[in-house]
């Protein structure tokens, strides 16, 4: 029987994802939760197992492919009985059986036809190795396209673009002549416009000169954080701005600052349920732990895996899960539940000096405080919420408790 493995929902607001690499191949044979396929999606790079024992009968989407959530990307033949195998014959050893099991003159001349025809064939494909254009363009510019072919400088079959490349390359060098694909960029017009003088600076200088601008292709999970903060863009929101005293934890050296304030919204939150709520599909989701999602930058991408049940946590496990968390960021290689569960965000600027800034709500969270720079003991913090989970006098008083507790000596003393 068979059955269909498809793009699998990785994350809660995942819609599609990007076949990175086939761990197996088409005929292999595939046990329950071994790992089959790596996919992409706007968070990591997860390796998918199989849910049942089979056989891979096809594999539907290829490497690089983007294939929407819950859509087919290879069948599975189930079975528990690992096929035996044997070396496949080759064309000569095949010819060889067949032969032997009926030789008779009539049959070793038609195999001697045969041979002769593939033969002439073979000839005839190695003689013509490129396009009909190809060959015409190669002519032109007077290259010995056989003998280029046999070197291994331009590929078999040649095409239109692979001669233009070998006739580029011997103007501009390989690595600059890399680059300026991912330019919008007319090769031809620039070596005519240069006049020969194709060096890496004179290149460069002509792209600025006729700002000319490069191509970029965006990373699956950079397309999913634009569409996601383009939807977080449509929400009503309001804000609420507040300095919060940091003057009880600044002299506390065994944990940072965003451990501190991490407990401190989890526990307070407890409180006040709305901040625990994640709106999806018209209904609320309300969880009963202090899930709180944390922005961890990496080059230029931005990931906010999330904490569970911080409420329950020390300090010291929430300053770890912290470590565990931007470790992954740096490998991109997150577990699927790292994105999981989040209702609340929170935004560390201050870090690089930023004094006071708004941040996005993740889609559909509660809300998501942004903390700016420590200043005489004191931290701006504006704080974003979704108006519809939340309105204005519970998101006061969750904000008045979250000052109360940054306030309370004794509450800060007894936190472990």
């Amino acid at each position: 029987m068979d059955y269909e493995i498809t793009m699998p929902r990785l994350t809660d607001t995942m819609e599609s994802g990007v076949i990175v690499r086939w761990l197996k191949s088409e005929g292999d044979y595939v046990k329950k939760n071994e790992p089959v396929v790596e996919i992409e999606t706007e968070k990591a790079i997860q390796e998918v197992p199989a849910f049942k024992d089979g056989i891979l009968k096809k594999i539907l989407a290829e490497e690089g492919q983007e294939v929407d959530v819950g859509k087919p990307i290879a069948i599975l033949e189930i079975t528990k009985e690992v096929p035996i195998t044997s070396p496949p014959k080759t064309q000569e050893e095949e010819i060889s059986v067949k032969v032997e099991e009926k030789i008779t003159p009539e049959i070793v001349e038609e195999a001697s036809k045969i041979g002769e025809q593939i033969q002439q064939q073979t000839q005839a494909v190695k003689e013509a190795l490129a396009s009909p254009y190809a060959k015409k363009l190669s002519a032109d510019f007077g290259f010995p396209l056989k003998e280029l072919q046999e070197k291994g400088e331009i590929p078999s079959p040649a095409h239109e673009k692979d001669i233009r490349e070998y006739l580029y390359s011997q103007y501009i060098d390989k690595d600059t002549l890399k680059d300026l694909k991912q330019y919008s960029i007319n090769i031809d017009k620039l070596i005519k416009d240069l006049q020969g003088n194709l060096s890496k600076d004179n290149i460069y200088r002509y792209i600025k000169e006729n700002n000319i601008y490069k191509l970029s292709d965006i990373p699956i999970f950079q397309k999913r954080l634009i569409e996601h903060l383009s939807k977080s863009a449509t929400v009503p929101t309001f804000h609420i701005y507040e300095a919060i005293n940091l003057k009880n934890i600044l002299d506390k050296k065994e944990f940072t600052i965003t451990t501190y304030i991490l407990k401190i919204f989890a526990d307070v939150m407890q409180n006040h349920y709305r901040t625990r709520i994640y709106y999806g599909n018209g209904k609320y989701r309300i969880y009963p732990s202090s899930n709180i999602s944390v922005a961890i930058a990496v080059d230029e991408e931005l990931f906010s895996p999330v904490i569970k049940n911080i409420e329950d946590k020390s300090l010291k496990n929430i300053q770890e899960q912290l470590q565990i968390l931007r470790e992954k960021a740096q490998d991109r290689k997150f577990d699927p539940e790292d994105f999981e569960g989040g209702t609340f965000s929170i935004s560390n600027l201050g870090m690089f000096g930023i004094d006071m800034f708004d941040a996005i709500i993740p889609y559909n969270y509660s809300g998501i405080a942004a903390i700016g720079i420590e200043k005489n003991g004191y931290v701006n913090i504006v704080f974003s919420f979704d108006h519809r989970i939340i309105n204005g006098k519970d998101a006061a008083l969750f904000v008045k408790e979250l000052k109360e507790k940054f306030d309370d000596v004794e509450y800060i003393e007894s936190l472990k």
